[in-house]
């Protein structure tokens, strides 16, 4: 994680309502003790230090995503988004098969607006058992207005292309939906995906390019997310994937050693993505209008 003094300067004029759609609280572990079966151990990443972050980018609102390592414990986050106040929101986990209407009235009460499945950490590959969760949870939601997020490999992703489009409710891909793109932009998995925005029902999380290249700045990234504003720009929206957690290139996850973060330089991605946009009306809708209508923030005219 890199420190306030070592963020790039904006270079631009931040639109008001901006919002940061992709973050995470972690620790500390003593008053937040970590699921026993979590893939790995994070270091302490506070309320403090993300408040220190989006003051200096002139970031106003928060999506607080529930982590992996927590498990459905979601008594981090949900503390995170009370902390943090009416600028917040939050993503929960929630277990589809034991959660009652009651617990998600709660959740809802206190900010969140949308379920986690996260399948990639947890393994999942069968698309009939993730088709079964999807629609699960859809189902649990549906009355609260809320969305699931899904956090997959695309390959499990575009199995549910049809699921995904004729969702009860609608969906979020996380992370430019972990495409390749240095695979190249005619391949399979991004057809489907730009199928999936056009329908409407599907958004996508401009967050985090370094989980699907090796070369955020270059131009075939430049290319890609070009595309997706082409198809469709009501629904893109940015996130900093902070305080960018993400197993180390090289080395096996063990939970009993803590996990460094990756060090991202958010000033800098958001920098990138108005070079990006090339447009402040663009701009503006993919950090304020599109979380607003999303998230259920007051949209800023």
């Amino acid at each position: 994680m890199l420190s306030i003094h070592e963020q790039e300067a904006i270079a631009f004029e931040m639109p008001r309502g901006a919002c940061d759609c992709h973050t995470h609280i972690f620790g500390p572990e003593e008053q937040f003790p970590y699921w026993s079966e979590r893939a790995y151990t994070p270091a302490d990443a506070s309320i403090t230090q993300l408040k220190q972050l989006h003051h200096q980018l002139g970031i106003e609102r928060v999506v607080v995503v529930h982590p992996s390592p927590y498990g459905v414990d979601n008594k981090r986050s949900l503390e995170a988004i009370r902390e943090l106040g009416n600028q917040a929101r939050g993503v929960a986990v929630i277990d589809e098969s034991t959660i009652t209407i009651q617990e998600i009235e709660q959740l809802h009460q206190a900010g969140f607006r949308g379920a986690r499945l996260n399948l990639e950490t947890s393994g999942v590959e069968d698309p009939q058992f993730a088709k079964n969760k999807l629609e699960q949870t859809a189902k649990l939601i549906q009355s609260f207005g809320w969305h699931v997020q899904i956090y997959s490999n695309p390959q499990l992703v575009m199995q549910l292309t049809h699921d995904i489009i004729h969702c009860a409710v609608p969906v979020v891909l996380d992370h430019f939906a972990r495409i390749p793109v240095d695979d190249g932009l005619e391949q399979s998995s991004i057809v489907q995906l730009i199928e999936m925005l056009k329908s409407g029902n599907v958004w996508l999380k401009l967050s985090a390019p370094q989980r699907i290249t090796d070369h955020p700045d270059s131009d075939r990234m430049a290319e890609f997310t070009n595309l997706l504003i082409r198809t469709n720009q009501n629904r893109l929206v940015w996130g900093s994937d902070w305080p960018h957690s993400g197993a180390q290139p090289g080395k096996k996850r063990v939970k009993e050693e803590i996990e460094p973060f990756h060090p991202i330089n958010d000033g800098h991605a958001l920098n990138r993505l108005n070079q990006w946009t090339k447009d402040p009306i663009i701009l503006k809708k993919i950090l304020s209008d599109n979380p607003a209508h999303l998230y259920g923030f007051k949209k800023i005219e």
